[in-house]
Order: structure tokens, then C-alpha cells, then sequence
């Protein structure tokens, strides 16, 4: 009976999550803010994070990036914080999958997947990190995958970019 002084209440707390403009990171976001949370939203495209904001009311704050950009999310993360204080949760959640086998996939798409899947939450911490560090509280949350825990025909790229996540 009593809390555990180790987790982080929700109640005041800013969650940010990346990827929050749907799915499962819109889905997160609407769980948060139904235990009180302050909550910013982080993702590519501007129009979808306004509407999802909106959506969502409570004030949700929101900030364009594209998570494989580390300059740009750190920018958008820093803006966020300066109005809505410091992160208390992150929840790494960005990331996409373009489905393949190994020889019908270019090069290029497991650079792209890897930047975003799993770059994408390291630069989400890295923005962080140092602010939870100093405060001496705050929890870091990255969103894998079943394919980040077994092999899933078809979804190669990805798979490897979410073994990446539940590495990190």
C-alpha cells in the first residue's frame, strides 16, 4: 500500500512523447493527460501535431522535428521545455516500418529505418538526459516492437531497427 517513491506520478508531470501525432504515441499522450499529465507532442509533420493537440485540449503543447534530425529534435525539445518545464517522462516512440524482405529492400531504407527507429530514441534521450541527470529524477520509455523481440518475415529493416531499441 503506498506509492513507490521510485516512479514518477503523472499528475503535473510533462510527458513528452515523440511520434505522438498518432497510434500508439496519440494513444499515450490521451492516457497521460487522464492522470493528469502536461503533455508535448513531437513529430514530422506540423498540421497532423496541431490537430492531435487540439484533439486532446489540456493545454498539449506540440513542436515539429524529425527525430533522425538530432539538431532539430533537440531544438524542438529545448522549446518545449522552456514553456511547459522540465521533461519528467519521455517516451520515444517515433519510428516507421517499410515492409521487405533483405534483397528487395535498398540499402538506403536500413540507414533511414535505423535514423529514425532507433537514432531517433537515442537523440530523444540524449535531449533529456542531462535535465533528469541534474534533477536527480525522470524516466525514459522507447517503444519497440514484437519484431524487436523475434524475427518477423517481411519486416527485416525494421526488425533490426527495434532489436536496436530493446538493446538501448
Amino acid at each position: 500500500a503506498g506509492q513507490n517513491p521510485v516512479v514518477t506520478s503523472l499528475r503535473d508531470a510533462h510527458v513528452i512523447v515523440t511520434g505522438g501525432s498518432e497510434g500508439i504515441g496519440a494513444a499515450v499522450a490521451e492516457a497521460a493527460i487522464d492522470r493528469g499529465a502536461r503533455v508535448s507532442l513531437v513529430a514530422r509533420g506540423a498540421d497532423r501535431l496541431e490537430e492531435v493537440a487540439r484533439r486532446l485540449g489540456h493545454d498539449t503543447g506540440w513542436a515539429p522535428a524529425d527525430v533522425a534530425d538530432r539538431a532539430a529534435l533537440t531544438a524542438a525539445i529545448e522549446h518545449l521545455v522552456s514553456r511547459r518545464g522540465p521533461c519528467d517522462v519521455m517516451v520515444a516512440n517515433a519510428g516507421y516500418a517499410l515492409p521487405g524482405r533483405f534483397w528487395e529492400l535498398p540499402d538506403d531504407e536500413f540507414r533511414a529505418e535505423m535514423e529514425v527507429n532507433y537514432l531517433g530514441a537515442v537523440h530523444a534521450a540524449a535531449a533529456v538526459l542531462p535535465e533528469m541527470r541534474r534533477r536527480r529524477r525522470g524516466h525514459l520509455c522507447f517503444t519497440s516492437s514484437t519484431a524487436g523481440v523475434i524475427g518477423v518475415y517481411g519486416y527485416t529493416a525494421y526488425g533490426a531497427a527495434k532489436f536496436a531499441v530493446r538493446g538501448l
